[in-house]
């Protein structure tokens, strides 16, 4: 198979109104009773209300394309604190897929991956090489997210359906992996590592998704 591969708006409102009044003549006579003052009313409302959750910031698709390799990346769902954690993903899968359609390794994907990570996306990149094809087509990553703490666990359907093994010739094929699983479920684990999210698990399951 080819590399085929997270609020802040806070609404105060105080509103108060008082209303006092009191009436009485200036008199001088001493025996005449003092009216009593009007009792004073306020009302008021809450000082604040829940904090509503902020939509992400990044966006939800995107397009890119690495020599003959068109590659759509989409988030399903982003909660609010996974921004970070995408944009790492996105930058890994960026690098990676740039590297399987050129096969050359992507000088910032050491940035984004360690590790197994690492290890997993090299693996494939000299098995491509070694079979002197390079990935072509399109390929499609839609991905959840969960954001516990320093860990951001990831969940993606890699539909491969798209893509073909381009030859030197330029002639192309469809791969074994690709035919087994058009679309194949891969389970990515993010951490941080040096202050930075960086993918440190990319694995691809071997099953339909």
């Amino acid at each position: 198979m080819t590399r085929s591969r997270v609020w802040s708006v806070l609404l105060a409102t105080a509103l108060v109104c008082t209303v006092a009044a009191c009436g009485g003549k200036d008199d001088k006579s001493t025996d005449l009773p003092t009216p009593a003052p009007k009792p004073t009313t306020s009302s008021s409302t809450p000082s604040s209300t829940p904090t509503a959750p902020t939509p992400s910031a990044l966006p939800t698709t995107s397009t890119q394309k690495y020599g003959g390799l068109t590659v759509i990346l989409n988030h399903l769902n982003p909660p609010a604190n996974s921004d970070d954690v995408f944009a790492a993903y996105d930058n890994f899968e960026r690098a990676a897929n740039k590297s399987s359609a050129t096969n050359v390794e992507d000088p910032t994907l050491k940035k984004y991956a360690v590790g197994a990570a690492l290890t997993t996306l090299r693996g494939a990149l000299a098995d491509q090489k070694a079979k002197k094809v390079v990935a072509g087509g399109q390929v499609t990553l839609t991905t959840t997210v969960q954001v516990i703490g320093a860990i951001g666990a990831l969940t993606t359907c890699f539909d491969q359906s798209k893509q073909v093994l381009v030859r030197a010739n330029g002639t192309t094929y469809v791969g074994p992996g690709t035919k087994k699983f058009p679309r194949i479920k891969i389970v990515v684990v993010l951490g941080r590592v040096g202050g930075q999210w960086k993918v440190t698990e990319y694995n691809v399951k071997g099953e339909k998704c």
